[in-house]
Formats: structure tokens, C-alpha cells, sequence
């Protein structure tokens, strides 16, 4: 990932000023913690929390889902998504499958359960996501997508950096 080519570099955050709630990754985490109790409200029937479907979705849209995939993108230890992946072994909605080139790598697919599942979440989870943008328009929604895909791609930048 390149650095930025743009010299000016703004300070949105200073030391003596700096107050948590006023930070926009508190604003985010809080909106996360808000939207999974929404979801796991609207999910509760189908017996999967919202940690455990973004684990199963990801499996759901994944070609070849391993552990350390889905920990990667979801940016959780091994140890927590192995919990989860567990959990979601012993309700029956995926399975798991050593890789015949490399018994380290263990794939993790989807039985007819869990796609049965996988395709009840979207119409459960829409409304919430849609009733979070009231007031937004296409534009604005475009807009502030592409707002938090460049402050990931910052974020991952400085990853790269800090374990280059």
C-alpha cells in the first residue's frame, strides 16, 4: 500500500485536547457494540449471535475459509475464532476439512444447514442496516463508504509500517 502523496498532513487529534468519546474509532466501536446487541435481537430465533454469523458469513462468501482467514479479516486472535467456529461445529451449520497438500491448513465450509441459515440472516439484518442510514442519501452513502475504505486502507498502511 502507498503512503499518501499529499505533504499536508492535518492533525484532526491533539494530546491536549484529546478526549475519547470525541475520537471517531471510539464512534465506530460504539456503532458495532450498538448494531450486534440490534442484530442479535433479530437473531435470537435462529439461534446464532451476530459474532457467530460474521463468522458464518464469512464462511458463507469465502471460496476457501480457513481459521486463520477468518481471524485475519475479522482481526481476532486464533484462540477467540476457533471458539466461535467450534460453536458453530457443534450447531451443525459448518463443517471442517484438512487440506490434502498441507495437514496444518484445515478449511471450513458450510453444511445444508448452514447454508439454509446463512440465507435466512440477510432479510433479518437489512432493515437494521438500512434503518441506520435514515437520512442519508446515495450519495452520502457512496460517500461515506469510501470515507471508511480509505481509513482502513490508512490503518492497514500503518500495520504494514509498524511490522515492515
Amino acid at each position: 500500500m502507498k503512503k499518501p502523496t499529499s505533504s499536508l498532513t492535518i492533525e484532526f487529534y491533539k494530546p491536549e485536547t484529546y478526549r475519547l468519546q470525541g475520537s471517531i474509532v471510539y464512534s465506530m466501536v460504539r456503532n458495532k457494540l450498538i448494531y450486534e446487541r440490534l442484530a442479535d435481537s433479530k437473531l435470537v430465533d435462529l439461534g446464532i449471535t451476530a459474532s457467530q454469523m460474521r463468522v458464518l458469513m464469512m464462511i458463507a462468501h469465502s471460496e476457501r475459509a480457513t481459521v486463520s482467514s477468518i481471524s485475519s479479516c475479522l482481526a481476532n486472535n486464533a484462540a477467540a475464532s476457533v471458539r466461535t467456529i467450534d460453536k458453530l461445529q457443534r450447531n451443525g451449520w459448518i463443517k471442517r476439512s484438512q487440506s490434502e497438500r498441507d495437514k496444518r491448513v484445515t478449511y471450513l465450509s458450510l453444511t445444508v444447514a448452514g447454508r439454509k441459515l446463512s440465507k435466512a440472516i440477510p432479510s433479518r439484518l437489512c432493515g437494521l442496516l438500512n434503518n441506520s442510514l435514515e437520512g442519508f442519501t446515495h450519495q452520502e452513502f457512496e460517500l461515506f463508504k469510501s470515507f471508511l475504505m480509505r481509513i482502513e486502507n490508512n490503518n492497514l498502511r500503518q500495520l504494514e509500517d509498524t511490522y515492515a
